[in-house]
């Protein structure tokens, strides 16, 4: 500029250079970070670094760093003292192009939010970076931090889950339009912590004279198997040990073989010593029985994705990790319909048929026809026979001739329709969602079994909801994982907080392909949340599922339930609502001073359905001794104890969690207060002495089941397989009988219907 107070750009001598300086930029920035590698669940603070591209931007612009959005890591912008807070500052102001000191970016302030659904799926998650009072030069610099430590915060707490480089994807309105333009991604790896448990996976029921595998593995303190954690292994069944080892690479997974046994109960006890020392140790219960339609029983996870859409890794993973880890039988792999490119389903497809090892492993290539409600809602799609054509509900994917929503199989009378004329190639079963289905529409040769649980929640309403409209379905549970951690996916600290994933149970003949899908439509299943227990149901020769007219107005059913923990609750349903209820605590007579306080229930039916409780519990009339978690989903939820008071922090999905309480004597009043929240609702209520002697007490908050359940426990050890029978009289009806039960550590399953035809 010497001589003047501009530079002269008649001058290419001039021009050149300050040219080069500016395009030598990416146009929209670039965004870096020094940070390679993460633990799943820890606490630190994450810097990242957006240097403004040659593009500029101008003032009214804004970015937006976003990540995806079944991701259980969340930000906040509004307490600078606590976890999570992420901010935004401009740390550098660039003169490249050769800008003068009084035209340096002008920007007065950068304003920060967080929106959960800020961006586009799958990236939907979004802190937004709005420009105040000026514009950003090439060149500048933006440090963004999360969990910024400078205020006292303790930082952010990473996801919970493992991923093979997470992304930070970063998108600049450069034009001040608010039309985004895709910036730059960071990958982060987000690796195990170290291991904390080990965890013993069998069969739990076995035919007489089979063998059936045990599988085991290490895992962190949020359910992540461990890598890189060798240990030498002990298993014993009641005989001589076997011994074994996990390997030093990888995930640290490994099987036993169970031998072929006599009738009767065992308990498969595992030991795995770590090479610094720790012991780990973990076991099952294993029951050999005369009677089973196959070998053992066998379990299946129907609902799992990969990235092929909105998963995490790729199939390949997602496949080995659940025979080998999650110790699966029956994997069905489910790719968003409107989301999936045909390449990747012929490849995915491919791959399906390739692992599947009858025998040993199932996998069965599916959709998720991802109609909104309105017209149906989310219905998984597996396909059985040969035929893997996609019926989209819609195309919307990057990938695909179109960038806008092209219906193409909607609304849900149009997947009926196309694959309709050979029912028994498919089998379709309505989710309870994401976009839960609805269920006004039903095609009875298609639709075989509906799910009553996923890692989105419990849906006992779902199963009973059907049951009242006619349908003839069977049960279904499973993860809908997004998080690469089919059968054995452990709930995520915010979305996807259902408890254990979900377990269908499949009560097939033989493990091979055509018997797996023949089993799936005849419907003779139970689901679990998650538990490796087996419910069945049967009455004479009719397995549940099974529908036959009925012989007459009265008959017998008999259960069998054999549970990993005790049973301390069975209901019997049928169509109208329960004709049978077991409390175990009440016929084991209820010990002094054992109670305990549960909570739990959704919002809503739809989505994102979960409360977030706080409460307070005070006891009158006896001193408190201890207070322990019941059936909590994971570390983050909150039991803290003051004297003889509680205070409660915890999240529920349809399932519930709670507290035990203990104390010297029989309390005379609980004093409880309760908040939701979403909804900032509040609630306050005593219990007495008197009302728990007549039974458990409860008191219900609307939405979908939301309650609060104060009881008597009994100290005695409660069964861990239980068997009985049902006198029943049928109505003069078309009737179903369905099970319900639930374990001591809040697990839960149900059984398929017993259908009854009046024809």
């Amino acid at each position: 500029m010497s001589g003047h107070r501009f530079h002269d750009c008649t001058d290419p001598a001039v021009t050149a250079p300050l040219t080069a300086s500016v395009r030598e930029l990416p146009f929209l920035g670039t965004l870096t970070t020094t940070t390679a590698q993460l633990v799943a669940g820890e606490l630190t603070e994450v810097v990242l670094r957006y240097t403004v591209g040659s593009s500029g931007i101008a003032d009214s612009g804004w970015l937006k760093l976003c990540f995806k959005y079944y991701s259980d890591w969340d930000l906040q912008t509004t307490a600078p003292g606590e976890r999570d807070y992420a901010t935004a500052e401009l740390v550098h102001r660039s003169d490249r192009g050769g800008a003068g000191p009084d035209s340096l970016a002008t920007v007065g302030h950068l304003r920060t939010r967080y929106d959960v659904k800020g961006g586009e799926r799958p990236f939907q998650k979004a802190l937004l970076i709005h420009l105040e009072d000026g514009f950003l030069r090439p060149g500048d610099e933006i440090v963004i931090r999360l969990g910024d430590r400078r205020f006292g915060g303790p930082g952010t707490r990473v996801q919970t889950f493992v991923e093979d480089g997470f992304v930070f994807r970063l998108y600049a309105d450069v034009l001040g339009t608010s039309r985004m333009g895709h910036a730059g991604d960071v990958a982060l790896d987000v690796r195990p912590g170290p291991a904390a448990r080990l965890v013993v996976a069998g069969p739990r029921v076995v035919r007489a004279g089979a063998v059936a595998p045990l599988r085991v593995h290490l895992e962190d303190s949020w359910g992540n198997a461990a890598v890189d954690s060798p240990a030498a292994l002990r298993l014993s069944v009641g005989g001589e040990p076997e011994f074994g080892e996990l390997p030093g690479t990888s995930w640290a997974a490994g099987e036993f073989e169970l031998p072929a046994a006599p009738t009767g109960a065992y308990r498969a006890a595992v030991t795995a010593t770590l090479p610094d020392g720790r012991v780990l140790t973990g076991s099952c219960p294993v029951d050999v029985v005369a009677e089973l339609p196959g070998e053992r029983a066998y379990f299946a996870d129907l609902h799992v994705h990969s990235d092929d859409t909105v998963g995490t890794q790729d199939s390949a993973y997602n496949f080995a990790y659940g025979r080998r880890v999650g110790g699966l039988d029956v994997l069905g792999y489910t790719a968003n319909d409107f989301q999936v490119t045909d390449a990747a389903w012929a490849a995915t497809v491919a791959l399906c048929r390739e692992v599947t090892e009858e025998g040993r492993f199932v996998c069965l290539p599916g959709v998720e026809w991802c109609g909104n409600s309105a017209v149906g809602g989310d219905h998984n799609v597996i396909y059985l026979g040969a035929d893997t054509g996609l019926a989209r509900s819609l195309q919307w994917h990057d990938g695909m001739t179109s960038r806008v929503p092209v219906a193409e199989h909607w609304p849900i009378t149009e997947l009926y329709a196309a694959y309709a004329a050979r029912p028994d190639d498919y089998l379709l079963m309505p989710h309870l969602g994401g976009r839960r289905a609805i269920l006004d529409w039903h095609h009875p040769q298609l639709e075989r079994l509906i799910e009553v649980h996923s890692a989105w929640g419990t849906g006992n309403w779902f199963l009973r909801e059907a049951m009242q409209r006619g349908y003839r379905v069977g049960v279904s549970a499973n993860s809908d994982e997004h998080r690469g951690r089919p059968g054995s996916g452990a709930p995520g600290a915010t979305i996807f907080g259902g408890r254990g994933g979900g377990l269908t149970g499949v009560l097939a003949p033989e493990l091979t392909r055509a018997a797996v899908g023949s089993t799936l439509r005849a419907r003779r299943t139970w689901a679990t949340t998650g538990t490796r227990a087996v419910a069945l149901l049967r009455s004479g020769d009719q397995w549940m599922g099974d529908e036959r007219a009925r012989a007459g107005t009265e008959l017998v059913v008999s259960y069998a339930l054999y549970a990993d923990a005790e049973w301390e609750q069975v209901t019997v349903y049928d169509t109208e609502g329960p004709v049978l209820h077991r409390d175990l605590h009440a016929e084991a007579g209820y010990a002094p001073g054992l109670v305990r306080v549960r909570w739990g229930g959704a919002r809503h039916r739809d989505r994102y359905r979960w409360a977030t409780w706080t409460g307070r519990i005070e006891i009158a009339g006896a001193d408190l001794i201890a207070a322990e978690p019941w059936a909590a989903s994971h570390q983050e939820q909150r039991i803290d104890r003051d004297g003889n008071r509680i205070d409660w922090a915890a999240a529920t999905f349809g399932n519930d969690t709670g507290v035990v309480l203990r104390t010297d004597g029989d309390a005379t009043e609980f004093r409880i207060a309760t908040t939701i929240a979403e909804d900032a609702h509040t609630g306050e209520f005593t219990v007495t002495a008197g009302e728990l002697a007549a039974g458990p007490v409860r008191r219900d908050f609307g939405g979908a089941g939301l309650h609060v359940t104060v009881e008597r426990l009994s100290a005695a050890a409660l069964p861990v397989t239980l068997t009985g029978e049902l006198p029943v009289r049928l109505p003069d009806a078309d009737s179903a009988l369905y099970l319900h039960a639930r374990q001591s550590d809040g697990h839960e399953v149900w059984t398929s219907p017993l259908f009854f035809t009046t024809a």
